[in-house]
């Protein structure tokens, strides 16, 4: 009686490092940049030009890949990202 051969195992196959550990959502963002998540939202509100568009939503809120991140910080503008107000010193 021929018994068939044991399967063969194969080595388990490496995955990329990435899924959740890959996505920024708000507040990981204002993390990495130093501000409040409601900047954040202000920015995204502005369209400010450094900042991408989301790469999509997670339970209702932005989310961006870290690839779409890199170098936010050489990107992001110092102070604020919208035009300046016209302040006007009032008449004595």
């Amino acid at each position: 009686m021929d018994l068939d051969p044991a399967p063969t195992v194969l080595p388990a196959v490496p995955q990329p490092t990435r899924g959740l550990d890959d996505l920024y959502d708000i507040g990981r963002l204002a993390d990495r940049l130093g501000v409040e998540h409601a900047t954040i939202r202000v920015w995204l509100s502005r369209k400010v030009p450094w900042l991408p568009p989301p790469d999509g939503r997670l339970n209702g809120g932005a989310v961006w890949r870290a690839t779409t991140l890199e170098g936010i910080e050489q990107r992001r503008t110092p102070g604020r990202p919208g035009p300046k107000r016209h302040i006007t010193e009032p008449t004595a």
